[in-house]
């Protein structure tokens, strides 16, 4: 890890960022307004046409998708191809040697970094108060969290495998960006039904009959509350705008995207693998053309640009957004869970290797004691001890990539890690991977490309 950059203070003032945290989304709320003036008179009819937006198929030629699956709603048409005309613009500052090399880190470090993606960068998502009660509104971060989990990881391996960010066209294209878009539809469509739930409420007072599958309708119906075990009696804490500002406002979406790119860095750095300047920065690069795409403010990407100046801008916005809450508590035991119960379900002698406490002793390390308090974890003598031969072993792992000759040694290891984590499945035939989930799985399993499996080495060629 580059040391040497010179740390500047935040270019962010408190007031900006309080600014930021009342901005939502113009772009992609335009469209959700669309879909609302069209189908607004039914809020089941309204979320099943959102969901629509959900299920369209992740392709480079979205116009021609959109008039497809739209051919009798001009407006909403008209607002879909704005969308996502403008949200593909290429940036004056993109980097096309730094996409390529950004994806190249990625694979290079593909399962140390889904390692850090669990048992760091998930946890911080959950102790950034605003946010978790969005994520706590739909129950299926939690009664359908092996799910949940799954799509996010599947996300994070479209955009950063090869093709995921391309130039085509002159255009940003590939697999990643079209993820990027519908997420970003999503969030809008939370930010209006949220928003708008007591408007909605007084015009569709009853949840009966409501489609439970249908999670949008979970942010009105205080997570379908009667279909819905974990929260017993009680409801999810409400939006409060005056206190938490916007949903998923411009300042959550920056403090999410560096979960994803500073943190996975960081992460990195801790276990002990090695990257240069260059490597860094193209990570962050390619990171921050995802955020560009996903409506993140230009003004934090252009000071994402290395380490030293994202990690101020970082510790800034969680010490605002951090905070211990009940929601986040069940999110962090619910992620533990899956991780817990994939690690005793694929690794051989389970109970004596304390495989169940692999993800939160892991977790413990990589992220500050004060956020693990606040995710109710706490640790025993024992569990200290069994941490530091746990510990040692990741960190030797973590040695071990940055010496070729012991390189598969820790691509191993650390493939074997992640397959206890998020139980992956290498890229195989629908029916294959049917037959893998129905055997094996209690979800459809994280598929990884073939041919990211094998560790390239290709970021390394660049000094």
């Amino acid at each position: 890890m580059n040391n040497n950059t010179p740390v500047k203070p935040s270019p962010f003032t408190q007031q900006q960022l309080d600014a930021y945290r009342r901005q939502g989304d113009p772009l992609a709320d335009e469209v959700i307004d669309a879909f609302a003036a069209q189908y607004g008179a039914s809020i089941q009819e309204l979320a099943e046409k959102l969901q629509n937006i959900i299920r369209m198929p992740t392709e480079d030629d979205m116009l021609s998708i959109i008039n497809r699956i739209f051919p009798d709603d001009e407006n909403i048409r008209n607002a879909l191809e704005k969308y996502f005309t403008q949200a593909t613009s290429l940036p004056d500052w993109v980097d096309a040697d730094k996409l390529n090399l950004g994806g190249q880190v990625f694979q290079d470090h593909l399962f140390s970094g889904f390692m850090v993606l669990g048992c760091s960068s998930l946890p911080i998502c959950y102790v950034c108060r605003p946010d978790v009660k969005v994520l706590s509104f739909t129950r299926r971060l939690i009664d359908d969290a092996p799910r949940r989990l799954v799509e996010t990881s599947q996300m994070v391996t479209d955009v950063m495998s090869t093709g995921g960010l391309t130039i085509k066209d002159g255009r940003l294209a590939g697999k990643g960006v079209q993820s990027i878009l519908k997420i970003r539809l999503i969030h809008a469509s939370i930010r209006h039904l949220l928003l708008q739930k007591e408007k909605l409420l007084a015009a569709h007072p009853h949840a009966n009959d409501i489609d439970p599958k249908n999670f949008l309708l979970a942010y009105v119906y205080d997570s379908i509350k009667d279909q819905c075990h974990w929260y017993g009696d009680a409801k999810p804490d409400a939006w409060n705008e005056e206190k938490d500002g916007i949903p998923i406002n411009k300042e959550a979406l920056a403090e999410t995207l560096l979960t994803f790119s500073f943190l996975i860095l960081r992460g990195l750095h801790k276990i002990g693998v090695h990257l240069n300047a260059n490597q860094q920065n193209a990570y962050l690069h390619s990171w921050n053309i995802a955020g560009y795409i996903l409506g993140v403010d230009e003004k934090f990407l252009q000071h994402f640009n290395n380490f030293k100046n994202t990690e101020v801008i970082y510790e800034q916005i969680l010490q605002r957004r951090f905070g211990s809450t009940k929601d986040g508590i069940l999110l962090q035991q619910s992620l533990l869970e899956v991780f817990s119960d994939n690690a005793a379900r694929l690794i051989p002698f389970g109970r004596i290797l304390h495989v169940r406490r692999l993800a939160r002793l892991v977790t413990s390390k990589l992220i500050s004691e004060e956020c693990y308090t606040a995710l109710g974890l706490k640790l025993s003598l024992y569990d200290k001890f069994i941490r530091m031969f746990v510990w040692m072993g990741v960190r030797t792992f973590g040695w071990f990539v940055n010496h070729g000759w012991l390189r598969p040694i820790a691509d191993y290891m650390f493939g074997r890690i992640a397959q206890s984590l998020w139980d992956w499945r290498a890229d195989f035939s629908e029916q294959q991977t049917k037959q893998s989930h129905d055997k094996h799985g209690i979800c459809n399993p994280l598929v990884i490309p073939r041919h990211l499996i094998k560790t390239s080495h290709l970021s390394t060629s660049k000094k």
